[in-house]
């Protein structure tokens, strides 16, 4: 049973989860001698998450048909219960307990899993701009029922490599509906809120303007949506994929902002391979917690964050972070990996000074 405790000194929740332990373990993706990913078998009949072996995994909730006259699988995304889930399955209220200085509470949630293709050897920068946005459309679809079962978080996120969390190669990511918001959300809308108090706008919306306007940090923008690299990225080639318009929960995002955001999803983690190779990222989905999904002052993001440095002590113990690759640069050979990928092709803003 998964307990969440509460920290007294920093008030962090901690999931504490003894069923994890049991996960299959990591298998890294071998590597060729330029970095890019070994070619992988199509199919393992020891996979889980192949065609073939749907009993393998608890019972479906929910499924993309796969287009007619596909052979290999009759679906193209899959939805399953994690049989290792942070949170345990339940509908109840988490029920908070005190003794002494300890607080602690149910841990009662959802974990999902999203099987991302019937091909075990797929990848979301392989994909074409379709497949990805059906992904994104799975989450969202996920996300909309999952706000309304409980107060708390709704939280998409994929993990990618072993450095990453991966505990499976075939291409998942995975969907974690949380029965309280932790507090780095908290402080991420009190400081979306102060600045709202003060300035009657969204500091999301006005942070793309400004960086679409300045164009150094910027990857790539559409009609609707902008990849960016944060001005205090905390990771050497972090990446930021926003909507160009307000919206606090992306489970409300409508198809074509959902569809160029997948394009420039599916973009950015190309351009990071073709660039530094197979590398481990995590990527996630921030956005309002459930209830306030029609706040003014905070907007939904894809953060993707490359697995390429180490915290030491230092980061321990001040928690600052240490990016060894100025946002700039990182934006400006991320932008001409983009630019030289195969069509089709995005607008690619020219450098600084730009404007859209």
């Amino acid at each position: 049973m998964t307990e969440l405790r509460q920290d007294p000194f920093t008030h962090d929740w901690v999931a504490i989860a003894p069923g994890r332990e049991e996960r299959p373990r990591r298998t890294p993706r071998p590597q060729s001698a330029d970095g890019r990913p070994a070619q992988r078998a199509a199919a393992d009949p020891a996979c889980p998450f192949c065609p073939g072996r749907e009993e393998s995994t608890p019972p479906e909730i929910w499924r993309l048909p796969a287009p007619a006259g596909t052979a290999e699988a009759d679906w193209a995304i899959r939805v399953v219960p994690n049989r290792y889930p942070v949170l345990d399955p339940g509908d109840r209220p988490a029920r908070h307990h005190t003794s002494g200085l300890h607080t602690r509470a149910d841990g009662t949630g959802s974990h999902e899993v999203v099987i991302e293709s019937p091909d075990h050897d797929w990848d979301l920068a392989d994909g074409d701009d379709t497949a990805v946005a059906d992904i994104l459309r799975a989450y969202r679809t996920r996300t909309r029922v999952l706000r309304e079962a409980r107060p708390g978080l709704v939280l998409p996120f994929r993990n990618h490599g072993a450095a990453a969390g991966t505990s499976l190669p075939h291409p998942h990511s995975q969907i974690v509906a949380t029965p309280i918001v932790p507090l780095r959300f908290r402080h991420l809308f009190d400081v979306a809120r102060a600045y709202y108090d003060d300035t009657g706008r969204c500091l999301y919306v006005d942070h793309t303007v400004a960086e679409l306007a300045d164009g150094r940090r910027v990857l790539a923008a559409t009609e609707h949506a902008a990849a960016l690299a944060p001005y205090a990225a905390r990771a050497p080639y972090e990446t930021w994929i926003v909507p160009q318009r307000h919206q606090a929960s992306f489970a409300d995002a409508p198809d074509k902002i959902l569809e160029q955001t997948a394009a420039l999803l599916r973009r950015t983690l190309a351009a990071l391979r073709d660039l530094l190779g197979d590398v481990p990222y995590n990527y996630a989905l921030i956005s309002a917690p459930n209830g306030e999904e029609a706040t003014a002052y905070f907007a939904w993001h894809l953060q993707i964050v490359p697995r390429l440095t180490e915290p030491a002590g230092f980061e321990l113990g001040t928690g600052i972070a240490v990016n060894p690759v100025p946002p700039e640069h990182a934006a400006a050979r991320l932008r001409q990996a983009i630019a030289a990928l195969p069509a089709p092709a995005l607008p690619v803003p020219p450098g600084p000074g730009c404007h859209r």
